[in-house]
C-alpha cells in the first residue's frame, strides 16, 4: 500500500515512507506463553522481542528537515544508523 500511495504521491511534496521495527516487538500484541496456550499461539521461548522505542530515532529523523525529499522508502528500525550513514556524502 505505500508503494502505491508513493507512486501517487510523487512529485506533491507529500512523501511516503515504510518504516518496519525490524522483528516481533513488545507491544503487548504478542502474548506471553501461559499453560493455557500451544506452542504455536506464543512466541519461541528464546525470542527476544525488540524495544518498541526502537522506532523512535527514524520517527524523529523522518519528521525532521533532514529527511525532506526522502520518498518510497522502506526503512528498517534496527538497520536505521547503518542506512542513514550509506545516505549521507
Amino acid at each position: 500500500m505505500s508503494r502505491v500511495m508513493a507512486a501517487d504521491l510523487r512529485g506533491t511534496g507529500v512523501t511516503v515512507n515504510l518504516l518496519l521495527p525490524g522483528g516481533a516487538t513488545a507491544t503487548g500484541m504478542i502474548p506471553a506463553q501461559s499453560p493455557a496456550q500451544s506452542p504455536a499461539q506464543s512466541p519461541p521461548q528464546n525470542m527476544t522481542l525488540l524495544d518498541p522505542a526502537v522506532m523512535g530515532p527514524p520517527i524523529v529523523w523522518l519528521a525532521s528537515t533532514e529527511a525532506a525529499g526522502v520518498h518510497d522508502e522502506r526503512i528498517v528500525a534496527t538497520e536505521f544508523e547503518p542506512w542513514l550513514r550509506t545516505r549521507r556524502p
